[in-house]
C-alpha cells in the first residue's frame, strides 16, 4: 500500500507563513517545494519546475508515512523580482525555482537537482 502524503497548495509568501506556521509544530515531516505558478493546462512556466514535477511525484510515491508537502506556486512576475519575499527572507534566501527544503532542516535541492529521483529520494527519507 501506497504511503499517503498530505499535499497543501499555496500561492504567496503570506500564504506559504501561514502553511508553515499550521503544520511546524506536528508529527509530520514537513517539506516546501516552490515552483512556479502554473496555466490552465498544468504546465509551468519554468522549464525546471515541468522537469522536475513528475520526478518529485514518482519520489512521494515511496515518501515516508507523515510526509507532508507545502507546494508554494510562484507567479513569474514575482519570482523575477529581485526584492521579491522568498528571496529577502533570511530563513529561505530563494536563489532558483524549482527548490525543494526540509523545513527546519539546512537540506534542500535546487534547479536541476529536482530533477534527479536519487536526490529527491534521499531528501525525502526519514532521518
Amino acid at each position: 500500500m501506497a504511503n499517503v502524503v498530505k499535499h497543501v497548495k499555496v500561492t504567496g509568501f503570506t500564504e506559504y507563513l501561514r502553511a508553515v506556521q499550521q503544520y511546524k509544530d506536528s508529527s509530520l515531516n514537513l517539506f516546501t517545494l516552490f515552483t512556479g505558478s502554473v496555466d490552465d493546462n498544468n504546465h509551468s512556466w519554468c522549464p525546471d519546475c515541468n522537469d522536475a514535477k513528475p520526478v518529485i511525484e514518482e519520489a512521494l510515491k515511496d515518501a515516508p508515512e507523515c510526509t507532508c508537502v507545502i507546494t508554494v506556486y510562484i507567479d513569474r512576475p514575482t519570482w523575477k523580482d529581485r526584492e521579491n519575499s522568498f528571496r529577502k527572507s533570511p530563513e529561505l534566501l530563494l536563489t532558483s525555482v524549482p527548490t525543494l527544503i526540509k523545513n527546519g532542516t539546512e537540506k534542500r535541492l535546487v534547479e536541476g537537482q529536482c530533477s534527479k529521483l536519487a536526490l529527491v529520494q534521499m531528501i525525502l527519507e526519514e532521518d
